[in-house]
């Protein structure tokens, strides 16, 4: 993935439990891939409990 805004239009079109997976295997929460970050972002948007 190239930027966050481009990784928000990917995981938008994601079931939750795809953003979830993904956010389950975040390797350092503290230092989110582009991707991650979108993910954790969608899954606040959707309202999503993690």
């Amino acid at each position: 993935m190239h930027n966050h805004l481009q990784c928000a239009t990917v995981v938008a079109d994601m079931s939750d439990a795809e953003l979830i997976e993904i956010w389950s295997k975040m390797a350092d929460p503290d230092r989110p891939t582009d991707l991650e970050e979108a993910v954790v972002d969608e899954m606040e948007r959707r309202d999503i409990d993690f």
